[in-house]
């Protein structure tokens, strides 16, 4: 995986805005990212999700592909030198915002900056597919992943009881507009 220490030409632009959350800043060029395909359900599955099914990621992963065929969304994938996914993010578009969700990095890339760059990535291509808000879901039993959220330029908004992997739990949404246009 290309993880480099010296910035990129992208990465000097990324910089120098201010005033802007880091949601909203341009992904770092200097990590590998592509559209997910059914083919990498099995590698993420093994590098990224251990105890989920194969059935499980597939069909999540299949979903996403005809979201993005619909227009209603986007998943990628980060991948190592290799094209093996090792992180995997997608949205999905709704009437009033991006959710952006099913966000996981492999444990040993994290706290590298994949996740924000992840996510980075998502924002950047939700707006280009027209959303001016989005949203991200967290449980609470997850405060690593929240600070990340919060860090980003993300707010709390609501929580929602869920039925999820692990039975019902509750999740906290954080919550960004885009600025308006002038």
């Amino acid at each position: 995986m290309r993880l480099s220490k010296q910035p990129t030409a992208g990465d000097e632009e990324r910089l120098i805005v201010k005033n802007q959350p880091l949601a909203l800043q341009a992904p770092p060029t200097s990590i590998t990212m592509r559209q997910v395909r059914p083919t990498d359900s099995d590698r993420l599955r093994s590098n990224c999700w251990p105890n989920r099914t194969f059935l499980t990621v597939y069909n999540l992963i299949t979903r996403t592909v005809r979201n993005t065929a619909d227009g209603r969304g986007l998943g990628l994938v980060v991948v190592g030198a290799d094209d093996t996914p090792l992180a995997y993010g997608q949205f999905t578009l709704w009437p009033t915002c991006a959710e952006i969700s099913d966000l996981v990095v492999t444990e040993s890339l994290r706290g590298q900056g994949v996740g924000t760059a992840l996510i980075q990535a998502l924002v950047k291509r939700a707006r280009l597919d027209g959303a001016k808000a989005f949203e991200i879901g967290v449980a609470m039993d997850n405060p690593r992943a929240a600070a990340l959220y919060r860090r980003l330029g993300f707010e709390d908004s609501h929580t929602l009881m869920m039925d999820l992997e692990r039975g019902k739990e509750k999740i906290l949404f954080l919550r960004l507009e885009a600025p308006r246009s002038r």
